[in-house]
């Protein structure tokens, strides 16, 4: 089974180099630009068509939906204004979710104003996801959110693989559950068997270590308890 997926991955790297790889080859189906909260996204497609991007500024998410009909590449340019992700001070990676699959991209472009990534998708996909750490946008309101400080520690154990994904999972609904964690208020999803993003994980191990603010933790339960991961 390891080698299974190992290979897997393997073939679909190959591939993404070789989309992106002939990316300038491509007849473009759909070239344009949105205004995405008083910013412009610029974006080409091959193979496809932008049908709406927006900003949740809940998740520090960008929402791209589309319709495709072959394999195929989006190149999206996102204002640094608009979203961004930094580990401290320094640029960091963001994270692509394709139809709910973490995917692996190519940052072709990075400025002081913008990033533009390129992002391979297969025929029929319909979702990317790119969230990153930090928003910038001046209608989010006050967010009203507490967590007792002892809970750095279970994040950190959690991140260090020291404690199992079930046992932190439980201990943050019963906290939520019990008013002694508080988080603004978050729609519950359908029940999902999907795993905890990798994401998710480091943001809890940079949360225990202090170098990023609680509500950016706060994000990534909101993510669990949307997605159906966590019940509350």
């Amino acid at each position: 089974m390891i080698r299974n997926n190992s290979f897997l991955f393997v073939v679909f790297i190959l591939f993404s180099i070789f989309l992106i790889y002939q990316f300038d080859n491509y007849s473009f189906a759909d070239t344009g630009m949105i205004s995405v909260d008083s910013h412009n996204v610029k974006y080409d497609v091959s193979n496809g068509k932008i049908e709406s991007i927006f900003l949740d500024p809940d998740f520090f998410e960008l929402l791209v939906t589309m319709n495709t009909s072959a394999d195929g590449v989006v190149k999206i340019t996102i204002p640094r204004d608009l979203l961004d992700a930094k580990f401290e001070l320094t640029d960091d990676m963001f994270f692509v979710l394709v139809d709910g699959f973490e995917t692996e991209y190519v940052e072709s472009e990075s400025n002081a104003n913008s990033r533009t990534l390129m992002i391979p998708y297969f025929n029929g996909d319909s979702t990317i996801e790119i969230i990153g750490t930090n928003v910038s946008n001046p209608f989010i309101p006050q967010i009203d959110v507490k967590i007792p400080d002892w809970i750095k520690n279970t994040a950190g154990w959690w991140s260090n693989d020291q404690i199992k994904d079930i046992e932190f999972v439980s201990a943050i609904q019963y906290l939520i559950k019990e008013e002694i964690m508080t988080i603004p208020p978050t729609s519950s999803g359908i029940s999902s068997t999907e795993g905890i993003p990798n994401w998710i994980k480091n943001t809890a191990g940079w949360w225990a270590d202090g170098l990023i603010e609680d509500i950016e933790f706060v994000s990534g339960i909101q993510y669990l308890i949307t997605n159906g991961i966590m019940h509350i």
